[in-house]
């Protein structure tokens, strides 16, 4: 059997292996791996239980490598690639993304559009105010509204006079007029997965309607599909769940 799990550097202990990894197994030794007890995790479980029993290699990969297994890690990632010099460099030509583009008209800035220390991708429309924030294509974010340290991904609207602060919001969600995301100074972490959600991001699905006018604080969770109707104040607590 051959494992190879890329990382940064050598790793010696159980708990640092959990951290993160590419895994390569033969298949039926795998199979048989995971039909023989509880064992969930590749890092904290499998390559333990085997370590001395199998044969086991791991390379040592010296480029960029991230975890962002969690929601924090993904926004920390996301946040890093503002840096004057990150670590990731999108245009570094010998390393090129393979990735799908979207085709869509250049970022256009209107006139009353404010922006610094941002990502912005193609057909992003922005009439308001952008900072320290990763937008994908087709953002749209309106005149008056203000948009900070957050990640906003494909096709979402910002309504105007809206405020987005410290939130990772999915595609295609609507911000309508006036809400404020990010709202307020308390970190009470999310109710139903206080260890997943407690350093103030709030995390909102994939075609969420926010209502307008609504305040949602910290640590809250708006599921994927949530619509206006689901909203029964105009204020949701941190640390809450829609």
């Amino acid at each position: 059997m051959r494992v190879t799990g890329f990382k940064e550097k050598p790793r010696r202990s159980k708990e640092t292996l959990a951290s993160m990894g590419i895994y390569i197994f033969n298949t039926d030794v795998l199979k048989e791996i995971l039909g023989n007890g509880n064992l969930n995790d590749f890092g904290r479980d499998v390559l333990p239980a085997i370590l001395g029993s199998l044969k086991v290699y791991a390379y040592a990969f010296e480029g960029y490598w991230a975890d962002v297994g969690t929601l924090q890690a993904y926004w920390e990632a996301n946040m890093a690639l503002l840096a004057e010099t990150p670590a990731l460099d999108l245009y570094d030509s010998q390393w090129v993304i393979h990735t799908r583009s979207e085709e869509q008209p250049p970022v256009r800035l209107g006139a009353e559009a404010w922006v610094g220390g941002n990502l912005l991708s193609n057909g992003c429309i922005i009439d308001g105010t952008v900072e320290r924030s990763v937008l994908s294509p087709g953002v749209r974010v309106a005149a008056g509204a203000i948009v900070r340290d957050s990640v906003i991904m494909n096709d979402t609207v910002i309504g105007s006079n809206a405020r987005i602060e410290r939130a990772i919001i999915d595609k295609e969600a609507l911000i309508s007029e006036g809400a404020e995301i990010g709202y307020g100074v308390d970190n009470v972490p999310n109710r139903q997965y206080p260890e997943r959600l407690n350093t103030g991001l709030t995390a909102i699905g994939k075609q969420a309607r926010i209502p307008g006018g609504i305040k949602i604080g910290h640590n809250v969770i708006i599921n994927p599909g949530v619509q206006e109707n689901h909203f029964q104040t105009d204020f949701i607590a941190s640390g809450e769940t829609i």
